[in-house]
């Protein structure tokens, strides 16, 4: 479900799993069938609606991992590198770089220090 913002301080909330833009409009599609189309000119904002979109999951993530889905820096890796060679736990890691325990795990990997094989870090 997207809400659809429009210039007049008003809205519509449409049910529509795929939007495309023709002619200087945007047309809504659900399952294949149009379910609605505003001019563009219209609209001053979409939002997903989707309580399980991704950008309540971020939120939610972010309320006690404050770096969760953020793109990782040198020096997060850096630090990350550091504490793990050094022996720090998975909570340790967790609290220093603000992020879950899915974050760093998937990072190790990344970076080639675990393997999927690995047993996950305690």
């Amino acid at each position: 479900m997207m809400r659809v913002m429009l210039d007049d301080a008003d809205y519509c909330d449409v049910v529509a799993d795929l939007m495309t833009f023709d002619d200087g409009a945007v047309i809504f599609w659900q399952k294949g069938e149009e379910v609605g189309r505003h001019r563009q000119s219209r609209i001053r904002s979409l939002e997903p609606l989707n309580p399980k979109s991704m950008v309540r999951k971020i939120q939610k993530a972010r309320q006690t991992a404050p770096n969760a889905f953020r793109q990782w820096t040198e020096e997060d890796t850096k630090t990350l590198t550091d504490m793990y060679n050094n022996g720090a736990s998975l909570d340790a890691l967790t609290e220093a770089l603000g992020r879950q325990e899915g974050g760093i795990i998937t990072r190790l990997r990344t970076i080639g220090i675990l393997l999927e094989e690995d047993p996950k870090p305690e």
